[in-house]
């Protein structure tokens, strides 16, 4: 199996990426409220303090609840190591190599082939496997895409996230209090920016969770030291023909966790997987050309299309073949 050498470093380039997209997103939301501020020259003291106190409020109980939350709408259950000795082996293994706390494992009884990381912290992390994804994938693809849920563990996927999540509501309330008048009326226009907004801050946080995504396939990729693996599991998993249910049980609430969401397509395992395997990128071009035609509304996507994905991780491959 792939990725038993140890020293791995993910490389300063991938880590000034994964800096900058928090940078670049938190940045552009304090200019733009900064901006609002200084073209309306002010507003009370006291809306401005109680619209600060209220973002940090949202994000402090979402950092704590959240975890909890998840548990309970997935029904994660703990996984004991005695039950699943392999998966333990292969998490640990990964973990160490990454210089990361061993997370937490929990189960998902759920037929679909999906994982997701969850916590607060780096040493409060943990990985959640649907019981799908150990019948549907093979072992080393498995590897695949815990080492790619332990690339957000290493990224703080889950607390970036947690806080870019609150970004469109600071936006929303924040247009309003500063678009009133001093008697805290506002008019349809205030309204109306206020949606537009809210909007543009969900645009902006489905760009950095897309971003995480990709941050997360290299890891992994470098991690094992091998990407096939995990191109063979995004394709059983977008296209595969578990798709149609994978559907059922995952929920909005849950789905911008997932390491990917199904396509529906009715794309056939076995020729996604040959393509992937063999290498041939022109045979894998054919084979993902029906996701992209469908791929106008990505930016209204949590996840890259896996065509996308896919791309960059042959890329990846060339690379470290080199």
């Amino acid at each position: 199996m792939a990725g038993t050498d140890v020293g791995f470093n993910p490389g300063w380039g991938m880590r000034i990426r994964v800096l900058l997209t928090s940078v670049l997103v938190f940045g552009l939301v304090a200019a733009v409220m900064g901006l609002l501020l200084n073209y309306l020259g002010f507003g009370g003291s006291g809306s401005i303090l109680m619209w600060i106190l209220v973002s940090f409020v949202m994000i402090g109980a979402q950092w704590y609840f959240g975890p909890a939350i998840i548990k309970w709408a997935t029904g994660a259950k703990t996984l004991s190591r005695e039950a699943a000795p392999e998966l333990f082996e292969i998490v640990q293994r990964l973990t160490q190599k990454a210089r990361l706390p061993m997370p937490k494992l929990y189960m998902v009884n759920n037929p679909t082939p999906n994982a997701f990381a969850f916590g607060r912290t780096q040493s409060d992390s943990n990985i959640a496997v649907h019981s799908g994804l150990l019948s549907v994938l093979s072992k080393d693809e498995v590897e695949g895409v815990l080492a790619h849920e332990i690339g957000h563990i290493n990224n703080r996927d889950v607390a970036v996230m947690t806080l870019a999540s609150v970004i469109p509501v600071m936006l929303y309330y924040g247009f309003l209090i500063f678009g009133s008048d001093r008697e805290g009326r506002s008019s349809i226009m205030t309204i109306l920016g206020a949606f537009v907004a809210q909007f543009i801050g969900q645009l902006m946080v489905m760009w950095l969770s897309r971003q995480r995504e990709y941050f997360a396939d290299e890891f992994s990729a470098r991690l094992t030291g091998n990407p096939v693996p995990l191109m063979s599991a995004l394709a059983k998993i977008t296209y595969g023909q578990a798709a149609g249910a994978a559907k059922q049980g995952t929920g909005s609430m849950a789905s911008a966790l997932y390491i990917a969401e199904p396509s529906g397509s009715k794309m056939s395992i076995a020729e996604i997987a040959s393509a992937i395997r063999s290498g041939n990128e022109e045979e894998l071009a054919s084979a993902i050309e029906k996701e992209k035609k469908g791929g106008a509304m990505e930016f209204l996507m949590t996840h890259p299309l896996t065509s996308k994905r896919l791309e960059r991780l042959m890329r990846i491959k060339k690379g470290l073949a080199a």
